[in-house]
Order: structure tokens, then sequence, then C-alpha cells
């Protein structure tokens, strides 16, 4: 049988039209889908752009909240001292003798720890403590707890407070024995170095080595109903 060639000719130019069509169909569908992609990429870029303008904006009011903020930790950190060691806690141990009469029967020392750290800035803040068994007056006493609580060395403060605290009065004597746990503070910063403690005057042996006063007659305590003394009542800080 012959095949017309008019009718090949119309079944190459169908032919040829379903692959343009098939190609084109092809080609546009995945452009679409190209396009898409980039279009959700511009609208994340101009999200994102949009927010960065708006952070823009408020330069000022950022940076100003931030040296707000430095000037806050700096002021909190101004509170803390650089660091303890035993020597340079003996040394305040030994002020403390000198300045409220008291003698200190023993004393224990606790490692250092990081309580808090920055990286940037870098910062460390350290908790150590000591247990010391002290004997002293009452109006002692009262001069002990309140140099704790605000002891000053070497242009900064000493930061320190009382985690524990129980006393026993002797009638005879009328001396109180006091055991306490007192916690040490320190900052490491650009602004806190550790400088070693003058040793003054602290003698080889085991007499008297924190050089408290002898005792001086005190006034009488106040006594409670049963005749014992009244002891203040610590408030950790």
């Amino acid at each position: 049988m012959k095949v017309n060639g008019k009718y090949v000719l119309v079944g190459s130019v169908l032919i040829a039209l379903l692959l343009v069509a098939g190609s084109w169909k092809f080609f546009y569908s995945a452009d679409q889908d190209e396009t898409k992609k980039v279009q959700n990429q511009i609208n994340s870029l101009q999200t994102r752009l949009n927010d960065l303008n708006a952070k823009n904006e408020k330069k000022a009011e950022y940076e100003q909240g931030i040296e707000s903020s430095k000037d806050i930790i700096d002021t909190v950190l101004s509170l803390y001292g650089p660091g303890n060691t035993p020597e340079k806690t003996i040394m305040t141990v030994v002020k403390l003798c000198q300045m409220t009469g008291c003698s200190i029967s023993s004393i224990a020392f606790q490692d250092n720890r990081v309580i808090y750290e920055s990286a940037s800035p870098e910062i460390k803040v350290y908790k150590s403590g000591m247990s010391i068994s002290i004997t002293s007056g009452y109006t002692a006493l009262k001069k002990i707890v309140d140099f704790i609580n605000s002891y000053y060395s070497n242009s900064h403060y000493e930061r320190m407070n009382i985690e524990n605290f129980s006393s026993k009065y002797n009638s005879e004597t009328g001396l109180i024995s006091t055991s306490m746990t007192v916690n040490l503070y320190g900052v490491s910063d650009e602004n806190h170095k550790y400088e070693p403690p003058v040793l003054e005057d602290i003698e080889i042996g085991n007499e008297n080595i924190f050089k408290a006063p002898e005792y001086v007659p005190e006034e009488e305590p106040e006594l409670d109903e049963n005749g014992q003394p009244i002891i203040p009542t610590l408030t950790e800080e």
C-alpha cells in the first residue's frame, strides 16, 4: 500500500509540534520551579533586610543600653576583691583579731571554685571559704559580724558572708565560743589583679599567730529570762 506523501508530511509536522509542545512544557515547568525558589530566597532576604533596617534605626538606643549594662556590671564587680588565697585569708583573720580583740583557736580553708564566668568580657567569679573557731566577748562578737559584712582592703571590698553560725556562752568566764563558716568571694577580670598580701610580723610558732590583743573588760551583755546572753540574729547577705 502506498502512503501518500502529503499524509507523511502532515504526520511529520504533527509529531514535530508535539515534540515542541512537550519540550516547552518540560522546560517551562522547570523554569517555574526555579523561579519559585528564587522568589522565596528574595522574600527571605527582604525580610532579613527589613529586620536589619529596623535594628539599625535603633542602633544608638542599643549602644546606650550596652554601655549602661557595662556600668551596672562594673558597679557590681567593684564590690568584690581580686580572689583569695590561704595567706591572704590568714592576714584577713589577723586584721579581724586586731580590730575586735577575739581569739582564733582553729581555722580551715576551702578551695576556690568558679561560680560564674563570662567569655566576653572575660570574667570569673570565685567562691572559697574558711571555717573558724572564735573566742570573744559579746561586744567583740558584734564587731566580728560587722567586720565580715563590711571588710575593705587594698582599694577593694572583700565580699564575705556568714554561711552558718553557732555560739556557746561560758558563764564562768563571760566569754562566747563561736564556730562559723565564712564564704569568701573574688573576681578575676581586667580590673581585678591579685597581689600577695604583706605578711605583718607573723612569727614562727603556734602561740597567738593571729596577734590578738589581750582581753579587756567589756560591758555586760543583755541577758534573756534564763540568764543567757542574747546573741544577735544574723541575716545572710
